[in-house]
């Protein structure tokens, strides 16, 4: 886990010390299945970005409620029309997962089952940037794997839109 995390963070930094930071960052909301949250995003280079969110999910479906900091790097590809870009990534994620019950402790106190999460996230998805407003709206998948509190797969703010203001 330590080496992923190291790994992760080698490459942003080797990222932050090679690219000139570009005056191109995003923010804005991201709305989901499940719930939503905010999003940033801001590009090194044409190419390379680091996306930040802050997401809330299971507020309308799913098992529990989770909130949850994501962080991601990501490759865009522009294509022939630069205002679309696909892009691709992998980042961590950690939160808090409120499984929705409730148990009888030791004491015989009763005690909610909200547990701490960590993981890895991978994203892809499209974009498309505006060219006469500052305005980008993408759609993407970001399926996420928990290591803490029941290790599997982690479907919680899957699927999401975002809108951003660019400046």
């Amino acid at each position: 886990m330590k080496k992923l995390s190291l790994l992760l963070a080698s490459v942003l930094m080797c990222a932050l010390l090679t690219t000139q930071v570009s005056a191109q960052t995003g923010i804005g909301l991201r709305a989901t299945p499940d719930g939503g949250g905010f999003t940033v995003k801001s590009f090194f280079n044409r190419y390379l970005a680091f996306e930040g969110q802050l997401n809330a999910g299971g507020i309308l479906a799913l098992e529990g409620q989770s909130f949850n900091a994501v962080g991601l790097l990501e490759f865009h590809i522009v294509l022939p029309d630069p205002s679309w870009r696909i892009f691709f990534g992998a980042g961590l994620h950690t939160g808090v997962w409120d499984r929705g019950y409730r148990y009888v402790s030791d004491e015989g106190r009763y005690m909610d089952d909200k547990r701490g999460i960590f993981g890895i996230d991978g994203i892809g998805g499209v974009e498309y940037k505006f060219k006469h407003i500052p305005l980008g709206l993408s759609a993407d998948i970001k399926p996420a794997v928990n290591f803490l509190a029941e290790p599997g797969f982690f479907d919680h703010n899957m699927f999401g839109l975002a809108a951003r203001f660019y400046f």
